[in-house]
């Protein structure tokens, strides 16, 4: 339950950022690179509350989203930290790394803990 809440929580401040990103340096700046890394955010965002409430309900699908968010969440942020436009600062990435390891772990574990019961 707690990594549903997290994942939401995690999403919401992921989302909130690409909006942002969007809006000050896609839209108002008219650049492309911030609009694309912006939608690829909400995108992952979205992923990343798909898993959490698959994990809350507990989906049969659940792992596979939980995978899938993990590695995409590490994917966008060490996309987004390259330069020249580094679009997410080494907070960020680490955060967004670290998180998505966590969530890694736990789909792995899930994955072990159904295979030991069964």
């Amino acid at each position: 339950m707690a990594i549903a809440l997290l994942n939401i929580l995690v999403a919401l401040v992921l989302g909130y950022a690409a909006v942002k990103e969007i809006i000050e340096r896609g839209v108002q700046g008219g650049e492309v690179q911030p609009l694309i890394i912006g939608l690829a955010g909400i995108i992952v965002s979205l992923l990343l509350i798909g898993s959490g409430i698959a994990f809350w309900q507990r989906r049969s699908a659940a792992r596979s989203l939980l995978l899938i968010a993990a590695i995409s969440s590490i994917l966008f942020h060490v996309y987004a930290a390259l330069p020249p436009h580094r679009n997410v600062g080494i907070l960020a990435l680490l955060i967004g790394v670290g998180y998505g390891l966590v969530l890694l772990g736990v789909a792995l574990w899930s994955r072990g803990a159904k295979t030991q019961t069964a």
